[in-house]
């Protein structure tokens, strides 16, 4: 049996095991009484909502559930500012506050968490890593949209997305999804509250045949949950383990605009394309509350690893990278007086990470400089080992009942010592030289690299009353180098002396909560300096600046006692201040794949006392496709339609047309080697559901 088929075999094993440890008895409902709105994410402690001085949208249990998303996309949307461009099955790009960026460091500009940790280590993330998580059966998401290195350091640039593992108090259930394309999904919960220890078991297991040929995916998730306590602590075990097998379809290259063509829609031209992807995270929470403090103290282990095939690039070659880290969490959070309270905290990672890159077959190209340039064997084989440490400091001032303010200030300190596996420099694996110059995949010598980084923040917030806040925040962030912006070097680039990429960003807002309204208004200016690129002659350099501005508004609205309505909308600007060295003449313009309208609507309608409705509508403006801006894609918007009936207690059903218009679009779109292309929008789909709850 393989390593992979070992691994779901263990899922399944750990679900069955999990359940039978849980005796069948009778519990009693857990209800959700939250009469004021709780935050976590954006303070790293449980905050009201109302007084946060920051922004913060938070996706509910109610809104998953509803939603019941095939992809964090149809979730995420539901954050103002907020788009994960879908690519082909679980594969993703993010944008918060900026384009969608792509790249190697690019998802080091964003940090995602789980339960408040990193999904991956820090100088190891990848673009696609929110498909880790278990977000089908989420408690709550939380994005936090902006700069926020002062409370996590590296990667918190443009934005922070942390989902929340399922709640140890969920209602035991069972769910079976159909949909077209042959695809299925099963989602299975159970819970148990006893004196001595709270549990839970959460499966979900998805089949997804693709629409396009020679497409889908299969995946299975994990999450074990355990409450106890342990002396005067109070301690909660959480494990997530996930797999994916997918078979990737690539971009529609058959011209401009040719996703409006029904009859191309289901090509894939790269038929060989493929990522496989394990992930396993455990994590310890342990929180004591002493007369004069709170500590909390959280160790964790994480591992991830990762193959596929770079169908996007001259010869193919396969990708294996992986890491596995220990780390620790420690915070204690104290009043000094009736004015000031202090946080103090510190946060280590120790990580060991590789990357292989081979090339199975030489290079099928009509260009002789590209196939004396991209010879087959080994590329990149390295280890990295890194040591990430920081702590930080929070005073939070009480000055008078209306008037709050906070000071925040982080060190952290980020160690790589990188080991060569192979040649140095830009040779074939067996040591001699490519054509042309050299090999394309350059290998630095082993060497070790240190970065030292500062971060604050400012906050200051005015109550007009009980349901209306003012709010300032002011925050100056960080993100060091990604691992492969040091050592995945090109074009004989020997070594990378990239720096830390610096942000500061201030924006102010207004809030107002109260039974049946949400509001929530920011604006905000963001500029981002240094920023890490590859030059015409693919050599990393710091020295890209831009900026980042624009306005957002979300509103969840009962406006009777059967309709509401919630709403997501963002207008931005994302512009080159420069131009880059050994770059396009771009200072000035639109930063590409940046649309400035974002918008997500909902409406929903109570029919009857068991049956709701919910039309979604999805729009996204244009943008440009190039950083010349000579390029553009139309934009789109997209209209959904669920419902859902309660037919007794236990069991009801639910019914989801997703693109109810049949609309023609791209889920995104580029402009690359003189080439549109597009990953196309699903046409109008259907899919039913049937949940039973214990």
């Amino acid at each position: 049996m393989s390593v992979r088929e070992t691994f779901k075999f263990s899922i399944l094993s750990l679900a069955l095991l999990g359940c039978a440890s849980i005796s069948f008895q009778t519990l009693s409902s857990a209800n959700d009484k939250d009469i004021e709105t709780l935050v976590t994410t954006a303070n790293r402690t449980q905050t009201l909502h109302l007084d946060l001085i920051g922004n913060t949208n938070k996706i509910t249990k109610q809104s998953i559930e509803q939603s019941n998303a095939k992809h964090l996309n149809q979730l995420l949307s539901q954050a103002s500012s907020t788009w994960l461009s879908r690519g082909n099955g679980q594969e993703s790009l993010l944008s918060v506050r900026s384009p969608v960026l792509t790249g190697a460091g690019s998802c080091a500009e964003f940090l995602t968490l789980e339960n408040g940790i990193s999904l991956r280590a820090p100088g190891f993330c990848n673009v696609n890593q929110l498909f880790d998580t278990h977000f089908e059966l989420a408690d709550n998401i939380e994005v936090v949209k902006g700069a926020n290195s002062s409370r996590y350091g590296s990667n918190a640039i443009h934005g922070t997305i942390n989902v929340f593992s399922p709640s140890l108090y969920a209602t035991p259930m069972v769910s079976v999804e159909l949909g077209e394309d042959s695809f299925y999904r099963v989602n299975g919960l159970y819970s148990q509250q006893t004196e001595a220890l709270d549990t839970l078991v959460g499966l979900t297991l998805t089949s997804d045949g693709g629409f396009q040929d020679s497409s889908g995916y299969e995946q299975q998730k994990l999450s074990l949950s355990a409450s106890h306590s342990l002396g005067d602590w109070q301690t909660t075990h959480r494990v997530t383990l996930t797999n994916l097998e997918q078979d990737t379809a690539g971009y529609l290259q058959r011209g401009e605009n040719a996703y409006q063509d029904k009859s191309l829609l289901r090509i894939n031209d790269f038929p060989d394309a493929y990522r496989n992807s394990l992930s396993m995270r455990y994590a310890m929470f342990n929180t004591l509350n002493t007369e004069d403090a709170v500590w909390q103290v959280n160790p964790y282990l994480r591992h991830t690893d990762m193959d596929f095939l770079m169908h996007f690039l001259p010869g193919t070659p396969v990708e294996e990278n992986g890491h596995s880290s220990i780390g620790l969490q420690v915070r204690r959070a104290s009043q000094l007086s009736d004015m000031f309270s202090l946080t103090l905290g510190s946060d280590i990672d120790i990580t060991r990470g590789f990357l292989k890159q081979n090339q199975a077959n030489d290079t099928e190209s009509n260009s002789a400089f590209l196939r004396g340039v991209l010879p087959q064997g080994k590329h990149y084989d390295y280890d990295v080992d890194a040591l990430s440490f920081a702590t930080y400091a929070q005073l939070d001032a009480k000055i008078t009942d209306e008037h709050n303010a906070f000071a925040a200030l982080r060190y952290d300190n980020t160690d790589y010592d990188y080991q060569n596996n192979l040649s140095t420099g830009n040779l074939k694996d067996d040591g001699t030289a490519c054509g042309f110059g050299g090999c394309r995949y350059t290998r630095p010598a082993s060497q070790s690299i240190q970065f030292d980084d500062i971060s604050y923040a400012l906050g200051y917030s005015y109550k007009i009353d009980k349901k209306t806040q003012l709010f300032a925040k002011h925050d100056q962030s960080f993100r060091a180098p990604h691992t492969s912006e040091l050592y995945r070097l090109q074009n004989g680039q020997l070594a990378s002396d990239v720096k830390s990429v610096k942000a500061r960003q201030t924006e102010v807002g207004v809030r107002y909560i109260d039974k049946d309204l949400f509001a929530e208004l920011s604006v905000y200016h963001l500029k981002k300096k240094d920023g890490i690129y590859q030059d015409a002659d693919r050599q990393y350099l710091n020295g890209l600046d831009t900026e980042h501005q624009g306005i957002e508004f979300a509103l969840n609205r009962q406006v009777t006692r059967t309709i509401s309505t919630k709403l997501a909308f963002s207008y931005s600007e994302h512009t080159y201040l420069n131009n880059p060295t050994n770059g396009a003449q771009i200072k000035g313009n639109d930063i590409d794949t940046a649309p400035k309208l974002l918008l997500n609507l909902q409406i929903n309608w109570q029919v009857t006392r068991t049956i709701m409705a919910q039309l979604e509508r999805q729009q996204i403006d244009d943008y440009f496709l190039d950083a010349a801006n000579t390029q553009s894609y139309a934009g789109h918007k997209v209209y959904n339609l669920r419902a859902d009936w309660q037919i007794n207690p236990q069991l009801s059903a639910s019914f989801a047309v997703m693109n109810i218009t049949d609309e023609r679009y791209a889920e995104r779109a580029d402009f690359a080697f003189g080439n549109h292309r597009y990953f196309v929008g699903e046409p109008r789909n259907m899919s039913l559901k049937l949940k039973y709850q214990f």
